[in-house]
């Protein structure tokens, strides 16, 4: 188990570094580290669904779906009450760690890990919470037979606030970075996608269930990593830069800079030319 949470504390310690490293104002300039051609419509469906993912909790953590709420509360088996219900909860903190694991069987089961570091803040205006600030960083990593491994590392630092009294419209500024890898160790083979998002003015309406950003904008870096056979096991590493504006009815349309633009259904990740 030591061992195990040491391996999640490097790619953790990784991914914060990237955002880090990565953190500018504005949209950067494009600069591509390779020649080769790009396909811009398949990046684009991804950059906008690993976003979409990431902030509705479908890789773990916070989930703004889930309303002015901790997401801790989920986790434990607790119940989320009415908001004006629980007023001592302004400031209140939440500061936690936990992991979970499923499946026993390699050969059979695929073996899903959980790492979770979660530091949650409720605020207030006029003594009623309404809203939050998360500090949230997960590793996600799925076993398959062995030899294919699949891991998911998502960093969330952003604040979320009521806009009505209904809480089921809210902002959400910040940022967060999302890291997807596919390792085929057999083959050998690795494809990885690594993004930081930074989030201006986004709108969110979950009235319906289903999280809308109906108005905002963001920003986003993304490097891509490809080794294997169809690159003659030479690493092709490249770096895209762009925004997302976000449309409403779970439409955006991801913009690379310079250049290509496509329209995303970000819960199908459908894309149709903008």
């Amino acid at each position: 188990m030591k061992l195990k949470f040491l391996r999640t504390l490097f790619v953790l310690s990784a991914v914060v570094f990237f955002y880090a490293s990565c953190k500018k104002q504005g949209v950067p300039s494009a600069g591509n580290t390779t020649k080769d051609a790009t396909d811009y419509k398949t990046l684009s469906s991804t950059i906008g669904t690993q976003f979409y993912k990431s902030i509705t909790g479908q890789y773990g953590g916070a989930d703004v779906n889930k309303g002015i709420t901790s997401p801790y509360i989920t986790h434990a088996g607790g119940n989320n009450r009415v908001l004006n219900s629980i007023p001592a909860l302004c400031g209140t903190v939440i500061d936690t760690t936990y992991n979970t694991k499923t499946g026993t069987n390699p050969i059979t089961d695929t073996i899903k890990t959980h790492f979770e570091n979660l530091h949650f803040t409720f605020t207030c205006d006029a003594g009623q919470v309404n809203g939050y600030q998360v500090r949230d960083s997960l590793v996600n990593v799925a076993n398959h037979s062995f030899f294919v491994f699949d891991t998911y590392a998502i960093t969330q630092y952003y604040a979320v606030k009521a806009l009505d009294q209904t809480y089921k419209l809210v902002s959400m500024d910040g940022s967060l970075s999302a890291f997807v890898e596919t390792k085929n160790i057999e083959a050998p083979s690795t494809m990885s996608t690594t993004s930081v998002y930074y989030l201006a003015g986004l709108k969110v309406n979950f009235a319906s269930g289903a999280a809308d950003i109906t108005t905002g904008t963001t920003s986003f870096k993304t490097t891509t990593k490809l080794y294997g056979p169809q690159t003659n096991y030479q690493e092709q590493v490249a770096t895209y830069y762009g925004t997302i504006v976000y449309l409403g009815k779970h439409k955006a349309k991801v913009t690379f800079t310079p250049g290509a633009s496509y329209l995303v259904d970000l819960i199908t990740g459908v894309v149709t030319p903008a």
